[in-house]
């Protein structure tokens, strides 16, 4: 099937169970982390959290809290080495304050919720 074809009801039910076990699984992705000279690895935020995460000031550091896996932000031992009062701290005492909004951007990628639906007009170009 081509890959720009209108999709039909005859087609999201033959799809059906591959796009429900599709969601059940977390999507991860690498990232390249300038400040650090590596490589951190991040995975795809749930709806409920992307939805806490807009409505909080410091959204954005919960969001890479959450979704960064490796290195583990929720360390406490790496939380006690960078002196942190609140879990959130270690955020920003470990990621320039520019690379914190980019990781999570790309964090919301993953799930689908950045470039996930494009007009039409959009592909024919």
């Amino acid at each position: 099937m081509d890959k720009h074809t209108k999709i039909t009801l005859d087609e999201l039910l033959r799809r059906k169970e591959q796009k429900l076990e599709s969601k059940k699984q977390k999507k991860a992705g690498s990232l390249y982390v300038k400040s650090l000279d590596g490589i951190i690895t991040i995975e795809s935020p749930t709806s409920a959290l992307a939805r806490d995460a807009q409505d909080m000031d410091n959204g954005d550091a919960y969001m890479v809290y959450s979704c960064v896996t490796e290195p583990n932000l929720k360390s406490k031992e790496l939380q006690d080495a960078y002196e942190c009062v609140e879990p959130l701290e270690i955020v920003e005492k470990v990621f320039d304050v520019g690379e914190i909004p980019q990781i999570a951007v790309e964090c919301l990628k993953l799930a689908g919720y950045v470039d996930g639906v494009k007009a039409v007009d959009e592909i024919k170009n």
